[in-house]
Order: structure tokens, then sequence, then C-alpha cells
């Protein structure tokens, strides 16, 4: 019985495992099983290793001295729609780039088999490590059956559990502040704001930006201009309905993505309402639908391509950190946001 399953811990055998056994370095072992010529003795000893531990040679161990590449997997959920597709998107150029291969894996947020879902893509694949994108990057149940699995993941935007593994992301606070403090700047007082899925850390984050740029500015938040959204159209809809049929004045309506306030735009069309004149839009995220409406879209921009790239990038890092070290790799990446202004605030 080795250390690890002493210990209880995962009892996925590492090439340093390897290494500790043989008395060889890490490198001698990756030579020998990427079939480099060493001495026969060395490489006998490096076997036999292997042999005794079981240990399984994965993508990740080739790579480190080899052309092979990683066998990454994408799980997303459709939620967010636009968002989503660009992200994945990006993910798949990414791999192209580089020669690695992506399973792209379906999973709702809520799934009650997660388990099952995990232990199937698992038995049919020899992952090398997951991308999570939101809101699956902050669904409990799936980050642990990733870990019980022994899965590496990187997770995209999170707003919970930021220590529990690698993640890429934007300021979601400093981007909505400055989003609404840009309206202020404009001279609308009476700003309405539309939540995201309240699942998802990232929505009260961005709502707290919204907040605090607010009392900053020592404007009131009024409760009837606040409305819950899903970071769906549909949803998007019913919150500006809410907020309009409120009876309150109301200038502006800053939405937490781009689906929901190409929603207010909508809805404000079909109630006679011009857009910017007597309704100012915002959003999040600078998603295609930003630019696919009249009049286009003022927004938040999320660089999806960078952080999708990025994410690529660091899930190969946390690979490696643990082939080759045996620890998980615990970083952060935050990337920059810009505003982005269009005719949806923009009175010409």
């Amino acid at each position: 019985m080795n250390k690890k399953q002493r210990s209880g811990k995962s009892t996925r055998v590492t090439m340093k495992d390897v290494a500790e056994r043989a008395g060889v370095s890490l490198m001698t072992v990756s030579r020998v099983l990427n079939n480099d010529r060493v001495a026969i003795a060395t490489h006998d000893k490096v076997m036999e290793s292997v042999r005794a531990l079981n240990y399984r040679l994965d993508a990740s161990a080739r790579s480190l001295s080899s052309a092979q590449s990683y066998l990454m997997g994408f799980f997303y959920d459709n939620s967010l729609g636009g968002y989503i597709s660009q992200y994945l998107i990006g993910v798949l150029q990414r791999c192209n780039e580089l020669g690695y291969h992506l399973v792209i894996e379906s999973c709702s947020y809520g799934e009650s088999d997660v388990d099952s879902i995990v232990e199937g893509l698992t038995g049919r694949y020899m992952l090398d490590g997951v991308i999570l994108p939101p809101p699956l990057c902050e669904y409990a149940p799936l980050l642990d059956a990733l870990d019980k699995a022994g899965v590496r993941y990187v997770r995209v935007g999170p707003g919970l559990e930021l220590e529990r593994s690698s993640y890429v992301s934007i300021d979601d606070y400093r981007a909505t502040f400055e989003m609404t403090e840009r309206l202020i700047a404009q001279g609308h007082r009476a700003i309405g704001f539309i939540k995201g899925d309240i699942h998802q850390g990232v929505a009260v984050t961005r709502f707290e930006g919204f907040r605090d740029a607010m009392d900053k500015h020592e404007l009131p938040v009024d409760a009837a201009l606040v409305a819950e959204g899903s970071f769906s159209f549909a949803s998007g809809m019913e919150a500006c309905e809410q907020i309009l049929g409120a009876g309150k004045p109301v200038s502006a309506i800053f939405a937490s993505n781009d689906d929901m306030a190409s929603a207010v735009i909508a809805t404000a069309h079909r109630r006679g309402i011009r857009v910017p004149e007597e309704l100012a839009v915002a959003g999040f995220d600078d998603t295609n639908i930003a630019t696919s409406i009249y009049p286009q879209l003022t927004t938040v921009r999320q660089p999806i391509e960078e952080l999708s790239g990025q994410s690529v990038n660091l899930l190969i890092e946390v690979i490696r950190a643990d082939s080759l070290l045996d620890i998980k790799l615990q970083k952060k990446e935050i990337l920059a946001h810009s505003i982005i202004e269009r005719d949806s605030t923009l009175i010409s």
C-alpha cells in the first residue's frame, strides 16, 4: 500500500511516485515512458516501478517531452446563451492552435446525477482536465464529483469558493461600478437594475458594484427599480415589465448581461418607448447580440476570446503541476474589461 492509499487521499499514481520508487528524476521517468534512449538498467528499474504502482501513462505525462496532445473536457450549461457559445468557440480555437483535443459535455445546473455524468465521461475518455464556465463553475455537486474522480479543473468567472481551484475571471464588481458611473455621468439619476441568476456569485457581485456606485454619488437604489433575472432573454423581458410597470420614473436600465439587456430594448420597442431618448439601456459581456440589435448595445466588454484562451493555458499549468510536482495549483488570472458605448445610451 503506497502513501496515498494510507492517507485516504486520491489513489491516482503520478510520475513523481514512479520516480521516487525507482530512485530517478522525473525527467528520466518521462524519457523512459516516451521511449527515449536511456541505460537498460535504468529503463528496467523505471518500468518495474510502473508495473508495481500500476501507473497509467496519460496524455499530460506524454506531453511533457513529446508532441502528443492533451485531452481536455468542457462542461457547459446553455442557460447563458450567447456567452457560452462564444466562449466555447474560443476554447476550441485555442485547443486547435495548440494541437489539443476537446471533449464537450452538456450538464445542467441543478443536475441531480452529476456523479454518473462524471463517471461516464471519465470512463469513455482519459481526460487530463476540465474547463468549467458559468454557472457550472459554482455548482458544488459537480465540483465534488470531479474532486472525487481526481479530475483536474479550471473555473471561469466564479464568485464563490475562490480558494477551491485555479480560475480566470474579470473584476465584475469594478466593471459594474464603472458602467453605473458612466450612466450617472450622462445625467441619469433614476437607474433600474436587473440582477442575474441568484445561484451565481457574480450576480451578487455585479449588483454590489451597481449599488456602491449609486451610494458613492448619493443616489437612492429604489427597490421598485430592481428586478430579479436569470441571465436569459425571457427573464429580462419579465424583469423589464416589472420595472416599467412599477409606475416610478426611470431613465436607464442596466441589465446584468446582454441577453437581458436586449430583452429590455425589445420590451421598450413594444411599449413605444424610444431607446435611448426615453430610456437608456446597458448590458454586460459584449456578446454577438450586442451588435445584432437596434440600437446597438452599450455594454461591459468581457475579453471572451482572451478568457477562453487563458483558461486553456491555465489548465495546462494545473495539469503539469499535478503531474510533475503532485500539487494542486491555486492560481487566479484577472483579465481587463472595458466599457463599450454604443447607441443604446448615446443620443446623437
